[in-house]
């Protein structure tokens, strides 16, 4: 079905519970507000095809807009409102946006968002098919230049029914929406929302230091981490309340922390896999936890690693949630597909139960002498320093062999490191070659969006030979 077909049933299905969460508005009401959205956007010459991008901090808006244009059958460009002027013009000129909804000047075709805060009992009449693009999703670009990616109504309606049915959502349910909707992980996250009939609660970026204040205010029971989000809560100072948090969904914590996670909050901690050109295609069982697994496939996603059983090689998936191809840029899209498999870059292994492991980004690992370095292995030997809050391995260009590996870590609050007992401790846990050559002390590593480690940043940085300054 399409995107809106899946809202217009969820409201069918749930009309007086709340979708959206302080203040609460309930799904008919809110299905106004995007019937209204549609009409103003319509009323502004947007038709079926064209694209629409939103420069918008993260709010309800971005859901409400998105929807809308869903149902005109045009396409949703997001784009990250912490980009500058000059980085947004090429974007907005390589996604031939007929309409920039923005509350800053940009010498762009462009609307206000409260200029569509208008409600009406239905949307326009519109002829829309589950093959129609629907989102245009620029990659973060933290492994080189931003991609367009093209994705379809069923990119997110594909997978949303057995990603429910596998984490046991339920209308009861109240999401803690804390990443970003301009990024794939938020919004197949309030489309799970809107598939379960539960309800969303949207902060307009994750904090660690106020994580426990806002699943006090949603009284949260879901929320979707990324990166380093487990980690960052864990070290915080702020200690929790009574709370009904039973579920925490993600991908990218070490089996050690959400085992810590788990066992000091009664947290569940499910991992799973996905990217942008794919949305979610693995998910872990939160009755059947396994420590360091992505899970197994979500149907309809087949998921496959090019390797024997136990062996490492390249993760790569086919399905009906796979996007269109990269947006005007056929050679890029040719080279992302082996036959109907995408190639995602990334290296795992799958074991006997068809579980898949994640083992490192091909562009991470570090060739340094005629070895291969996995940054994370080394990123666990700094997590386990008594005085690191987080560290982060990059590789930079050596003088000695193909490459160096470069660590930056910040320490604990009052901590004091410094780079030789960082090296020093890593020896005794490492293997020589494994050693970082540079230790930056920082006091704050670059992130994305999603809170996932910048390394173009820290390539950049290690690259100069100098403490960086972001």
């Amino acid at each position: 079905m399409t995107l809106g077909e899946l809202f217009d049933e969820a409201v069918a299905r749930f009309g007086d519970r709340p979708v959206l969460l302080d203040p609460d508005v309930s799904y008919v009401d809110y299905s106004a507000k995007v019937n209204g959205c549609a009409h103003a956007l319509r009323e502004l010459g947007v038709g079926r095809g064209d694209a629409v991008a939103a420069v918008l901090p993260n709010s309800p808006v971005l859901l409400t807009l998105w929807l809308a244009v869903a149902k005109l059958g045009a396409v949703f460009v997001p784009l990250n409102p912490a980009l500058r002027d000059a980085e947004l013009e090429p974007l907005l000129a390589h996604s031939e946006a007929v309409l920039v909804v923005t509350d800053r000047p940009l010498p762009w075709r462009s609307t206000k968002p409260e200029e569509l805060d208008v409600t009406a009992p239905t949307a326009p009449d519109t002829h829309v098919d589950p093959s129609d693009p629907v989102t245009l999703l620029y990659t973060s670009g933290t492994t080189g230049a931003p991609k367009g990616c093209v994705l379809s109504h069923t990119s997110y309606t594909a997978p949303a029914p057995a990603f429910v049915l596998r984490l046991g959502l339920e209308p009861e349910d109240r999401l803690l929406a804390c990443l970003p909707l301009f990024h794939m992980a938020g919004q197949s996250f309030a489309v799970s929302a809107l598939q379960a009939g539960a309800s969303i609660g949207v902060v307009p970026k994750f904090s660690a230091s106020g994580f426990w204040d806002q699943v006090a205010r949603f009284d949260a029971t879901v929320f979707r981490h990324l990166g380093e989000m487990l980690t960052l809560v864990l070290r915080s100072p702020v200690e929790p309340a009574d709370h009904r948090l039973r579920l925490a969904y993600g991908g990218g914590a070490r089996p050690d922390v959400a085992r810590e996670f788990t066992e000091r909050f009664g947290t569940a901690v499910v991992e799973g896999y996905g990217m942008s050109e794919t949305n979610t295609v693995l998910c872990g069982d939160p009755y059947d936890p396994r420590p360091g697994s992505m899970g197994t496939p979500l149907p309809p996603a087949e998921v496959r690693v090019d390797a024997p059983v136990g062996e490492i090689g390249e993760i790569q998936v086919r399905g009906p949630g796979l996007m269109k191809g990269y947006h005007r840029d056929p050679a890029r899209t040719r080279t992302a597909f082996v036959e109907s498999w995408l190639r995602t870059g990334d290296l795992g292994w799958m074991d006997d139960d068809a579980h898949v492991h994640f083992a490192a980004r091909r562009t991470d690992v570090i060739r340094r002498r005629g070895e291969h370095v996995d940054p994370a292995e080394v990123e666990e030997a700094l997590a386990e320093h008594p005085a690191v809050l987080l560290g982060a391995v990059v590789g930079v260009p050596g003088e000695m062999s193909d490459e160096d590996v470069a660590a930056f870590v910040v320490p604990l609050p009052g901590a004091r490191l410094d780079a030789a007992d960082v090296r020093t401790w890593c020896r005794t846990r490492l293997a020589s070659f494994k050693v970082p050559n540079h230790v930056h002390v920082v006091d704050r590593l670059p992130m994305t969006p999603t809170s996932k480690i910048n390394r173009s940043l820290l390539r950049a940085a290690g690259a100069h030979g100098r403490n960086p300054r972001w």
